[in-house]
């Protein structure tokens, strides 16, 4: 008997106002993810001028396509009336991008706004609902005079969140930095795939990646026809610790290419000789000057510590990449500067927008010799002969 997944809602209302600053902060955020490779889908609006640069109306423009479809034109009639001279023949147009949206599905979907149609419960209102039911991920600019309603229209059952890109930002779940590291991978054969009692590595064409291997044995005879991207795209599944570390070793070849530059400086020396209080999460060395106000603990016992002390700045191991952890770290962290460190570091610049301020890491920089070492039984920490250490700053 098969059982259906249940999808969480997923709902912000993105709250604005007259005087609000980022008034373009919503589409702005949705272009962002466009560009990172994101199935963006959604609505946003746009005053419409002539070519004399006279405001004839608004248009709705599609995120996808870039098609504008003009809502409003009021005529002088209009005008003296007080109507906004709304096309209601164009609502079925605008149902059906966001129809389009949930069949896909798209990773987000994006409507502005919550107008005085939709908070009738006519508009995109049923959109709105359906959307969200189907665990679609759903922005929707709010103005402020509407608060009371929409909470009433959502149940209160989604997130309210400023009209900022930062706040947008941290709105975007920590979770999806792992498939944001596979949008840009491509389809291509890995090179090479070495099992060792310790160690995975994947060699990539550009780069070279490697993992502990979680069952701690050997594989010689390994083979799979699955592209890089495949490969990395297990990152998403913990049910199976082996293929989730197939997919680390992935994003590592990929991202972390023999050609990538960066400053020598190490990650641990982030906060040296600064004044804020920093926590040192992980099995780094206690003997080091990280900060002029720092405290160590273990990384399996800093989410809840996080969860119950406020730091300026934290340092966390790359493993909590790798066993799954880094996410929940990263938004338990609040807005402490975030140094990520270690050799199973991705050096992606990407996952700034995710709260991690720098990014060091390492590059294989002789592929031959290091699958030679991890198929002769060498751990990660064990290459550091074939490894260049570089940092990336936000």
């Amino acid at each position: 008997m098969s059982r259906s997944k249940t999808k969480p809602i997923r709902l912000g209302g993105v709250l604005y106002a007259a005087d609000t600053p980022e008034r373009n902060a919503l589409r702005e955020f949705a272009e962002n993810l466009v560009n990172r490779g994101w199935h963006v889908a959604g609505l946003v609006q746009e005053q419409a001028y002539d070519s004399d640069g006279q405001k004839i109306g608004l248009d709705a423009i599609d995120i996808r396509t870039g098609q504008h479809l003009p809502l409003s034109r009021p005529s002088k009639e209009d005008l003296e009336t007080g109507s906004c001279g709304f096309d209601v023949r164009l609502l079925s147009e605008t149902t059906r991008v966001l129809r389009a949206a949930m069949d896909a599905p798209a990773d987000l979907l994006v409507i502005e706004k919550f107008g005085e149609r939709e908070q009738d419960g006519r508009g995109l209102a049923d959109e709105i609902v359906s959307a969200a039911m189907a665990g679609i991920p759903t922005l929707v600019a709010v103005p402020s005079s509407a608060l009371e309603v929409w909470n009433e229209f959502s149940g209160r059952l989604g997130s309210l969140i400023p009209h900022d890109i930062t706040s947008l930002a941290n709105w975007w779940p920590k979770w999806n930095l792992y498939k944001e590291l596979t949008l840009t991978i491509p389809d291509e054969k890995p090179k090479n795939i070495v099992i060792g009692d310790k160690a995975i590595l994947i060699e990539g064409k550009d780069g070279c990646g490697i993992t502990t291997n979680p069952l701690q044995k050997a594989q010689p005879d390994y083979q799979t026809n699955k592209s890089l991207k495949d490969l990395a795209k297990q990152t998403q599944d913990h049910l199976s610790p082996l293929d989730h570390a197939f997919g680390v070793a992935a994003i590592l070849a990929y991202h972390n290419r023999y050609n990538l530059n960066g400053s020598d400086k190490s990650g641990l020396d982030h906060f040296k000789g600064r004044d804020e209080t920093v926590l040192i999460a992980g099995n780094f060395p206690n003997d080091k000057a990280y900060a002029n106000n720092s405290a160590f603990i273990a990384a399996k016992d800093a989410l809840q510590h996080l969860s119950d002390y406020a730091y300026e700045g934290v340092i966390l191991p790359s493993h909590t990449f790798s066993d799954g952890l880094l996410p929940s770290l990263l938004r338990a962290k609040g807005l402490a500067e975030c140094v990520l460190v270690g050799p199973e570091t991705p050096l992606c610049p990407n996952l700034f927008d995710y709260g991690i301020d720098v990014l060091s890491g390492r590059i294989i920089k002789d592929a031959d010799k290091a699958a030679e070492m991890v198929a002769e039984g060498a751990s990660p920490k064990e290459l550091k002969p074939v490894s260049q250490y570089i940092t990336l700053e936000k």
